[in-house]
């Protein structure tokens, strides 16, 4: 084995399993401080590092692994991909949460109910925590099927 070898499965290690691991983690560990009434936006913002950390490591190992560093090819693919994706997935989910936002404010609900009552707060815990198994359990059945993202 090569040391150059070693250094990319060291990435790709590092990338496909120990960051998204930790990122879990601090996402887990964010949505129980929060329960508890604690400050959890250091863990919200490691958990999203972490994930964003591993997505550079996979793109980097990708340009590697397939066309190398000065690739034209590659480098528009990935600027495109990344362009649709926003497009596509991005804008429309940040309309919708405007809209169910618009929605609340129309019917007079965010005026009533503020985000630092206990219920709404344990609400809120618990469907993050549920989002949160959801999303590991979705990453372990792909790892585990062998279906890459």
């Amino acid at each position: 084995m090569s040391l150059d070898g070693a250094i990319t499965n060291l990435a790709s290690w590092a990338g496909n399993v120990m960051m998204p691991t930790m990122a879990g983690g601090f996402f887990a560990g964010a949505v129980y401080r929060y329960s508890k009434g604690g400050q959890f936006e250091q863990l919200l913002y490691g958990g999203f590092a972490s994930l964003m950390c591993s997505g550079m490591l996979r793109a980097l190992e990708g340009f590697v692994q397939h066309a190398g560093p000065t690739s034209a090819d590659g480098f528009w693919m990935a600027t495109m991909s990344l362009v649709n994706w926003v497009a596509n997935v991005i804008l429309p989910v940040f309309a919708l949460t405007q809209l169910a936002a618009m929605a609340l404010h129309m019917g007079g609900v965010v005026s009533e109910i503020y985000p630092g009552s206990t219920w709404i707060r344990k609400f809120i815990s618990a469907m993050g925590a549920l989002m949160v198994s959801g999303m590991v359990r979705l990453a372990e059945s792909m790892v585990t099927h062998a279906h890459g993202i």
